[in-house]
């Protein structure tokens, strides 16, 4: 039986006028519901500069245009979406992947098991150098790919035939089917990698797509690009979206200008400002998401002294116990954001009966607690301890809409409470789709993004062998409980306190030390209804989009 078929018995109990699945998507439904002119307008910051997942470390619009083995669905939980269905082995370290005979590619190549084998190699072959390649960490053999003492031939998932796919396990991995639902871990048509060599997915011409829409190959300039219905995908009968537009803006007022003037559906609200002015409009809307505002520290950078400073787990919990953090919530971003409870962001992950929030478990929270004359005690020690009455630091920042307030914020408040401290700030130009880059100054300020549904998508960060543990900081005890979570079978009782205390030392030691966890504000077109808001991985699903009266 095709998918579409038992999908659309699925959907016509919950998605208003679903008689519109048989419909051409550029008339209205029989009920009248949508309009007939279904173009979406978006803003963006940043122009497109790939096509190809293995090179991007964030999605944005682009994940409307991949579809992977499973996909998050409304609830944030992994769903089998090009998998029909998933037998797993009594050691769970076997998953064996049956997938539906009727996926296509945007041009009409049938979706196979060859291409998800022929992507995951490519993505840790050294030649792609792919940024998020520890994500791939715990599929068999991938660590030792990773490091360079195993070809990426060696990788423990194969193809058998066109439509089973067998993925072999170091170890028990609970997590695997929420790893699995990030774009990362999608499909690639070898066949069109190949035969455009170097200039595959560097234009919309040389890429092609399984998910619900393809960028289009026309009217596309470095300013604004554009997303078109899939014609092959395998449930197109459900995506209403005649055109998606994307423009760049490098000005806010004018998207600002745009939106009210109708020309665009949705507006990205990016400072303070901006949300007291719109927050009590009708089309405001604040989404929660987990991303965390961070302070890294770099302890093995130019200064001896300041490594030494820096080494110093009480000169790491002055610096965090001289912060307001609600204060610095309410004068960067506004009341939308929250203050950190530890590294894992609030919303992230539930307990087993689905009632506990990892977040709000997280121990040593008195770690982030604002107590500035704890703070001066333990910083006017540590600058003891390195035979100091003075230091100055560097703090670097990304230069993007928010990064230069929270740094001022950050330094006001930090030589404010700490004595002898100078902070001179050092703006960061805004990279994407690189690995972790290596800190630039002695205090670094960045924003960390959970890719699944996981604590593990933040915590294995901080391990000893991460590609992205940047700062260096170390704990074996640490490295030891992250290893047995990793390799846990179940999500069971176990494997969450075992992650508890985990986060426990990191917070304790202050190796990473979280501020604020803020949330996406927009204004959002009110005749725009069934898109999917992620709390985590890619933020925004348009595949059941459409436009009402």
């Amino acid at each position: 039986m095709k998918r579409w078929i038992v999908l659309l018995i699925i959907l016509c109990g919950g998605l208003a006028g679903c008689q519109a699945t048989t419909a051409n998507p550029a008339t209205s439904d029989s009920r009248g519901v949508m309009t007939k002119h279904q173009v979406l307008n978006l803003a963006t910051v940043r122009p497109l500069t790939t096509l190809d997942a293995d090179k991007m470390t964030t999605f944005g619009r682009l994940n409307n245009t991949i579809e992977g083995l499973y996909q998050t669905n409304r609830d944030g939980q992994a769903a089998l979406a090009l998998a029909k269905s998933v037998k797993v082995n009594a050691a769970k370290t076997t998953y064996t992947f049956t997938l539906w005979k009727d996926s296509y590619w945007s041009n009409g190549d049938l979706i196979t098991a060859h291409d998800f084998v022929y992507s995951w190699r490519r993505a840790l072959d050294p030649r792609t150098k792919a940024p998020q390649s520890d994500l791939f960490r715990g599929i068999q053999n991938a660590r030792q790919i990773i490091t360079g003492r195993l070809p990426a031939q060696r990788l423990g998932v194969q193809a058998v035939g066109n439509f089973k796919l067998v993925v072999r396990l170091d170890h028990p991995m609970a997590e695997l089917p929420q790893k699995l639902a990030y774009p990362l871990f999608g499909p690639q048509n070898e066949a069109v990698a190949k035969k455009y060599g170097k200039k595959y997915a560097t234009k919309p011409e040389y890429q092609v797509y399984a998910g619900p829409f393809m960028v289009s190959r026309h009217g596309n300039t470095r300013n604004c690009w554009h997303m078109v219905p899939n014609p092959h995908y395998w449930d197109r009968k459900h995506v209403y979206l005649q055109r998606i537009n994307v423009k760049v803006y490098h000005n806010q007022r004018k998207a600002w200008a745009d939106y009210l003037a109708g020309k665009l559906d949705e507006v990205r609200l990016l400072t303070k400002t901006n949300v007291q002015h719109y927050e009590h409009k009708d089309d405001y809307t604040a989404r929660p998401y987990s991303r965390m505002v961070t302070i890294s520290y770099q302890q093995y950078g130019p200064s001896a002294t300041i490594n030494r400073l820096l080494q110093q787990r009480g000169a790491r919990l002055a610096i965090s116990h001289a912060i307001d953090r609600k204060a610095f919530a309410r004068e960067t971003y506004g009341s939308t954001s929250i203050p950190a409870q530890g590294i894992v962001p609030a919303g992230l992950s539930r307990g087993m009966r689905g009632t506990a929030d990892f977040a709000n478990a997280q121990p040593e929270q008195q770690t982030l607690k604002y107590q500035p004359q704890t703070a001066k005690k333990e910083w006017l020690a540590a600058l003891k301890t390195i035979h100091q009455k003075r230091v100055t630091l560097t703090l670097s920042y990304q230069d993007d809409a928010n990064g230069h307030l929270m740094a001022t914020q950050l330094r006001r408040q930090l030589t404010q409470q700490l004595p002898g401290l100078t902070i001179h700030l050092r703006r960061l130009p805004w990279v994407v789709n690189t690995r972790a880059q290596p800190l630039n100054g002695d205090l670094n300020l960045s924003t960390l993004r959970a890719q699944y549904a996981d604590p593990l998508a933040v915590l294995s960060r901080f391990t000893s062998n991460s590609t992205a543990n940047t700062s260096y900081w170390s704990n074996a005890d640490y490295d030891r409980l992250i290893e047995q979570a990793s390799t846990a079978p179940t999500f069971n009782a176990q494997r969450w306190r075992t992650m508890l205390r985990a986060t426990g030392i990191l917070m304790a030691e202050q190796g990473v030390t979280p501020l604020i966890q803020p949330a996406s504000t927009y204004l959002v077109n009110p005749h725009l209804n069934g898109v999917q808001f992620n709390t985590v991985g890619t933020q925004s699903n348009f595949k059941g989009a459409y436009f009402v009266k």
